[in-house]
């Protein structure tokens, strides 16, 4: 119970102490004086890598942390609730999932497509077919065309273009039940948590590959030649590393309550949509079973 009180303590107040610790690298900085170290290439290649290993470690601890506590999140735990409460409300017609993603990639596609056409005063029934099969393009050119005429025309093409080059991550089923938006691509459902630390792991390993020659390749010397350099050196590393990680917690909680919320959020969205589609094809088929029934 201490140590999760000592957790929530450190995290509501983690920002100040980030705050300290950079005041006390700037303080501390004025006690040493930087210089080379003439370590040789496998000295640096070493001190490096046990100086990368760390810092990479800390950051995970601290992602760690900053997941942990997005996924603690009352409004997560909420949305997360919520989806699977919706994914077992349409477990019924679970049947009919894959067609209604079909149809809504279908209708979405059409939709983007009416939208890109529609600023160059095109319409979608002039450039495609029902089955958004393209059209031959509609425009001509007179003649003698005038300038703003073949501006206008120029204009229109490259809409049509567009249109029939439109692609978009198409909507499936497993997409919506399953972990892990974006509004120029309304199917893809973003990063699942895996991705997300997978990526970050990614690009802390460049920094950190770039810190650790840094730190490898300078050393310190006291300006009375104190034997402590190398212990405040070493020290203020780690509080660099502290605060780094301290930032990478806090990405990854919003990363978890903001993005990766909002992306399970719209999956209830279409969960819902495809819920209501499900019920009104289930009542038209109860209809024509009355109707066949009866042979009226």
């Amino acid at each position: 119970m201490k140590k999760n009180n000592f957790t929530e303590i450190f995290y509501k107040n983690a920002g100040y102490v980030v705050v300290v610790l950079i005041s006390l690298v700037y303080v501390a900085s004025s006690l040493i004086m930087i210089s080379k170290t003439g370590k040789s290439v496998g000295e640096i290649i070493g001190t490096g890598a046990l100086s990368m290993i760390v810092g990479l470690l800390i950051n995970g601890v601290f992602r760690s942390i900053g997941v942990r506590k997005g996924d603690e999140d009352e409004r997560t735990i909420a949305t997360n609730t919520l989806h699977t409460t919706t994914v077992e409300s349409i477990t019924p017609y679970i049947d009919k999932l894959d067609d209604f993603c079909e149809i809504e990639t279908r209708s979405t596609i059409k939709s983007l497509r009416t939208k890109i056409l529609a600023r160059q005063g095109l319409k979608y029934e002039d450039c495609f077919d029902n089955e958004g099969v393209a059209r031959a393009f509609p425009c001509q050119l007179p003649k003698e065309p005038k300038k703003e005429e073949i501006k206008a025309y120029k204009c229109k093409l490259k809409a049509y273009q567009k249109a029939c080059n439109l692609k978009i991550k198409p909507l499936l089923a497993s997409n919506l039940t399953s972990d892990g938006a974006r509004a120029e691509n309304p199917f893809d459902f973003g990063r699942s948590k895996k991705q997300f630390t997978n990526q970050q792991n990614a690009s802390d390993i460049l920094s950190r590959v770039l810190m650790a020659v840094i730190f490898g390749y300078f050393g310190v010397t006291l300006a009375s030649e104190i034997n402590v350099a190398s212990l405040i050196w070493n020290s203020l590393q780690i509080i660099m590393y502290v605060c780094g990680g301290v930032v990478q917690m806090y990405t990854s909680y919003s990363w978890v309550v903001d993005d990766y919320r909002q992306s399970i959020i719209k999956k209830i969205d279409v969960l819902e949509k495809f819920k209501i589609y499900a019920e009104k094809e289930q009542e038209k088929n109860v209809s024509r079973k009355s109707v066949d029934d009866t042979g009226l």
